[in-house]
């Protein structure tokens, strides 16, 4: 892959689809740091990646005019509310990533959006859980939680959204060799075995 065709990737088009100018407002904020260039249409390219913002995901899909366009849509689902039929009819629709507006966050979001683009699944935990049928885990009461910095933290969310060391460098504009040590420095706090052992514990925590 060429320089410019892994740019490319990296940075889609992004256009913001939302009937609440507020909501709006609020999700053009927090890409502004990504850097990510803005559609004021879906243009039905493959490098637009449309979020629609609504209340619930019912109502981000019927506000989605991707059904009448041609082409391939990546689309970003952000609503305040998930109901696992909300969720299925979504997942049914082609729909791959969804993200919780309470959850959203410059970081986050970016992130997203690239896992829109690149058609990964990515849905909240809590949303699995009761998809799955089962209850959400509570922190256990006899170890206390611990208190983690902002890049702890943002290191933790793109760990349980699946980045690698190198893409989370990319996404908080730090070296490869900072996002390291601070999984080194993870893994003692959390007093944890490995990456994988961290992001099971921060779920079950509250912590991401």
């Amino acid at each position: 892959m060429t320089g410019a065709a892994a740019g490319t990737l990296e940075r889609p088009r992004v256009h913001v689809n939302a009937a609440d100018a507020a909501a709006r407002s609020k999700v053009l904020s927090l890409l502004g740091p990504c850097g990510f260039p803005l559609a004021a249409e879906p243009d039905g390219s493959a490098d637009t990646v449309v979020i629609a913002v609504a209340a619930t995901v019912d109502e981000a899909l019927e506000a989605w005019p991707g059904a009448n366009l041609p082409g391939e849509h990546a689309l970003l689902l952000v609503a305040d509310t998930f109901s696992p039929p909300g969720v299925l009819r979504a997942v049914r629709a082609g729909v791959r990533t969804m993200l919780r507006s309470a959850d959203a966050t410059s970081v986050r979001l970016g992130a997203a959006v690239r896992s829109a683009h690149r058609g990964d699944g990515r849905l909240p935990h809590e949303v699995l859980v009761r998809l799955l049928g089962g209850p959400a885990p509570a922190p256990p009461p006899s170890r206390p939680v611990p208190s983690l910095t902002a890049r702890q933290k943002a290191v933790l969310a793109l760990m349980a959204d699946g980045l690698g060391n190198a893409a989370i460098a990319q996404v908080l504009c730090c070296s490869e060799h900072t996002v390291k040590n601070v999984i080194y420095d993870l893994t003692a706090r959390l007093q944890v075995r490995n990456r994988a052992h961290a992001v099971a514990c921060a779920v079950r925590r509250g912590l991401v």
